[in-house]
């Protein structure tokens, strides 16, 4: 992400996070046709759909003032966790609800994505989250947001 308003926007990082959002579920439309696959998603759809919830949080930061600097900083980094208790405090809660089983999935998602487990090997036990959950908060996160900073392209 750059420092440069004119090149990160919060329409660009919604559409981004459209993107991904996308992926993930071609991605785990295939793997899950596969043995194993059907119960659990796979971390690089994992991954993808984290991506695509942090754009779309981040999206709305911007939308709501808060700098590309500030949004690149240790102090939001990749933490869904905090992204989301900054955009409740900008209002997006007035915008869409989330019900708990989602936003349960989202802090199980968020253990993984801020740390990065989802990128490297990290052994030992881990929870994984329900990807339909994933994909109910991310299909309002994105829809909400998306109206908000007027992206007109996410039709889900």
């Amino acid at each position: 992400m750059h420092d440069d308003p004119s090149l990160t926007t919060p329409i660009g990082l919604a559409r981004y996070s459209h993107d991904f959002f996308d992926s993930s579920r071609a991605v785990d439309d295939h793997y899950g046709k596969k043995d194993g696959f059907d119960i659990v998603s796979p971390m690089p759809v994992l991954y993808l759909i984290g991506h695509s919830v942090e754009l779309a949080f981040k999206s709305y930061l911007l939308h709501r003032g808060i700098t590309l600097r500030e949004l690149r900083s240790k102090k939001f980094g990749h933490d869904l966790h905090f992204c989301q208790r900054k955009a409740k405090e900008l209002g997006l809660s007035a915008l869409v609800k989330f019900h708990p089983a989602e936003e349960g999935a989202v802090e199980l998602l968020n253990t993984l994505y801020s740390t990065k487990q989802l990128n490297y090997i990290v052994t030992g036990m881990k929870y994984i989250p329900t990807f339909g959950l994933l994909e109910s908060f991310t299909i309002k996160l994105i829809r909400a947001v998306s109206a908000e900073v007027g992206y007109k392209d996410f039709n889900r």
